[in-house]
């Protein structure tokens, strides 16, 4: 009995272990992600071309108590310029904020302006 509860404590520790280091890992930013600057007012933008909606998220219900805030808010905008690249988008107005108590999670829009 003892022995079967000792093995079970044994293979949690190792998987808690084996999985620590995937816990505390934020979006990172792509190595060719470009410059893309991120607007919260329309007017930077509404000579832009728009491209397509984006949501942003950073942290999951079984991480988030170990990363700090700033972190999951700049794993969020890390999906969000990552995302924005990939469409060919240099310029991100975000919209707003969606609430969960696990997560940062952004809404906006991805558009291409003239440098």
């Amino acid at each position: 009995m003892i022995l079967n509860n000792l093995k079970a404590i044994f293979i949690f520790v190792t998987c808690l272990t084996l999985s620590a280091c995937s816990l505390f890992d934020i979006q990172p930013l792509d190595d060719k992600t470009k410059i893309v600057k991120i607007y919260d007012a329309f007017e930077h933008i509404e000579q832009c071309q728009f491209i397509n909606e984006l949501i942003g998220s950073e942290g999951t219900w079984y991480n988030y108590l170990f990363i700090s805030n700033k972190d999951l808010t700049l794993g969020s905008i890390n999906d969000l310029k990552n995302q924005a690249n990939a469409m060919g988008a240099n310029a991100i107005h975000i919209q707003y904020n969606l609430d969960f108590n696990t997560s940062v999670t952004f809404f906006a829009q991805a558009y291409d302006c003239a440098q």
